[in-house]
This record gives structure tokens, sequence and C-alpha cells, in this order.
């Protein structure tokens, strides 16, 4: 039995509480790292948790009514943020480098673009290009192939058609649309279609009067202006008679005629609804259907408010195959663009538009115009 003291005992204890620091350390070296641990997959469960709650993801494939509404959710959601919610840019295409504008997504587009034709009776008449750069060439025949009868071993005759090209080219159209940011902040409010719907109207109408009396230099040239179309007179002065439209009708090759459509303003339709025959019939004939055009010598006939009226020296109807003898060049469909500075001070924000589209007579035999006797 070791007395008390004993310089072994107190080397026994000292070593003892060594081990119990060392077992203390260790412990809360597993402590500290458990913690950690933890840490980890907390975070780790609220990025899933984040993750689940967002809305799902469309993954391929995708069919196409998906990618329209996912488009026209992203536009609505870039219009109503006034250009400051990008979050769901990358739905949307970019305009050019440099411009800030987003374009419209095709749902939207051919929305506007089938409003457009309410306004614009050519566009509805044609095929629209859609235009990859600055402009098309489009070939044209000026010199058709002549062939000739020949004789068993007779010499063939050479006959080499010639082309020229003729140039479309489009012109930009812009619109500022007004907005209060009450009517841009109402979830209820579909602020795509409402914003749609004005620009629609205003482009429509100035690209109505351009396919009718534009220029041709500053904005598309007009049917109405162009030079290539061929003018028949009325027989008498100031006045349209049912003979004039049956000789109108038949100035033109049948192939373009059997496939053509009248163009005139509310009044001349007015005025050529009351024509009869020599057997006291009239030559209008409504159509059934409602919202369908009438129909004048088997012809559709649609209204374009920028011909003029009947008077003398006037022309006011132009008749023949629009599809063959004009073209439409759409470049650009819609760029918007936002304007939160000029309008502040009356709450007011700018929806900028614009657009670029190009038209021109092609070829001037498949069209006709009718020009009143002075």
């Amino acid at each position: 039995m070791k007395a008390e003291g004993d310089p072994a005992e107190i080397e026994n204890t000292e070593g003892g509480s060594d081990v119990a620091e060392i077992v203390a350390n260790a412990l809360d070296a597993i402590r500290g790292e458990l913690v950690t641990r933890l840490e980890k997959l907390e975070t780790k469960a609220e990025a899933t948790e984040r993750r689940l709650s967002r809305p799902a993801i469309i993954t391929a494939p995708a069919t196409p009514e998906d990618m329209a509404a996912l488009e026209k959710k992203a536009f609505n959601t870039f219009l109503r943020s006034v250009g400051r919610d990008t979050t769901e840019l990358k739905a949307l295409q970019i305009s050019a480098p440099g411009t800030g504008g987003v374009i419209a997504p095709p749902t939207v587009n051919a929305n506007i673009i089938e409003r457009l034709t309410e306004f614009s009776p050519i566009r509805s008449l044609v095929t629209p290009i859609d235009m990859g750069g600055s402009s098309i060439e489009l070939p044209r025949l000026v010199d058709e192939v002549q062939p000739a009868m020949v004789t068993e071993t007779g010499p063939r005759p050479e006959s080499e058609p010639s082309l020229e090209k003729i140039t479309l080219k489009p012109f930009e159209m812009a619109v500022a649309v007004p907005l209060s940011k009450t009517q841009i902040e109402d979830s209820i409010l579909d602020i795509g279609g409402f914003v749609s719907a004005h620009i629609a109207k205003k482009f429509g109408k100035l690209e109505a009067r351009q396919f009718v009396v534009g220029n041709g230099t500053t904005e598309s040239e007009g049917v109405l202006t162009s030079t290539e179309i061929s003018t028949f007179t009325t027989a008498t002065a100031g006045k349209i008679t049912a003979d004039d439209l049956i000789d109108l009708f038949y100035s033109i090759p049948t192939a373009y005629a059997s496939s053509g459509a009248f163009l005139m303003n509310r009044q001349t339709i007015a005025a050529v609804r009351k024509l009869r025959n020599s057997a006291g019939d009239l030559i209008w004939e409504s159509e059934l259907a409602n919202g369908s055009p009438g129909t004048l010598l088997g012809a559709r006939v649609f209204e374009a408010p920028d011909l003029p009226n009947v008077a003398a020296g006037a022309t006011p109807i132009i008749f023949g195959d629009f599809g063959n003898g004009y073209a439409i060049g759409d470049r650009i469909g819609l760029e918007i663009e936002f304007d939160t500075t000029t309008g502040w001070r009356n709450g007011i924000t700018y929806v900028l538009a614009r657009r670029r589209v190009g038209g021109r007579v092609i070829l001037g035999e498949p069209l006709t115009k009718l020009k009143v006797k002075a």
C-alpha cells in the first residue's frame, strides 16, 4: 500500500487531468463539425425549397402553345415593369445592339399584323415578304422567250429572256403611346393587348395611306402614285357608269382579272352600289356572310379610305391582282422601348414602338386605275 503523497499517485493524477482535457477538446471539435454540417444541410434545404417553389420550367420537348404562352407572359411582364423586370428577358428576342429595345414575340407580333389588315386592305391582298437586310432585290421579266414553228430538220431559233432587278427597301414608322403608371401597375389590365391594339391602329392607318398614296422616296410607294400602272378613263365627264366598270374589268389580262379585287373609298362604294346594267339589275352583289366584302362583277371590293371621291379628274378606283402587282416587305415587325423620364412629373410613361416596312409596285400589268374624265 502506497503512502499518502506518493510520487507515483501524484503522477497518475496529473495524467488523468491531461486525458480529460484531450477528451473535452475532442468533443468540442466534434460538436463544431456537427454544427458546420448542420448549417450546410440547412442552406441546401432552403435552396431546394426555393427551387421547388418556383414556377415549373417546361423542358423539351415543349409544344408551340407552351412556348407561345411563355413568350407572351415574358412580354407582358416586361411591359408591366416598364422594362425594369429582366427576370424573364431571356424569353424575348433582343433588338440590335445599342437600341435598348426588345422584339415582340411572334404571338404578339402576329396579333398586331392581323389587326393591321383591318386598316390596311392591300396587306390582306398580298403575301408579305420577311426581309433579312436593308433591302431585297426582286427579279422582273422584261422580254419573254419567243418560240417559233420549225420543220423537222430545220434550225431552232434562239430566244433568251431578259430580266431586270427592282429593289424593295423598308421605311421606318414609329409611335409613342402614353400610359399612366396606374395602367401599367394594374394587374387586371392586359397591358400587352392594350398596347398592341393602339400600336396596330396607328401603324395600320399610316401603312394603309402609304400603300395607296406613298411617294416611294421617304415612304412606301403607293399604287395610286405609281407610274407603272396603266390608267383607264371614263367615257363621261364627272361620273362613273356601269359600262366604265365593265370596261375596266376587261382592260387587264384574264389571268389577273380572275383573281382581281376592287379598291375604293366608302363614298365611292355607296355610289357604285347604286349602278345598274342595261337590264336594270344592280351590278353589285352583296355577300351573305357578315363581314365579308361584297363583289362587283364577281370580284371582291375592299375599302381604302385614302382613295379620293368620285370627281372630275380624280382616280377613285383601282382594280387588279395586287398579289402579283404589289410587294410588301416586313423588316422589323415590332420593337418596344420605354421613356420613363419625359412624362415623369405627370405620372406618364411612354411606350415607344417602331417597325420597318416597305412596299412598292413590282409589276404594273396586273393592275389598272380608273380615272374620271374631267
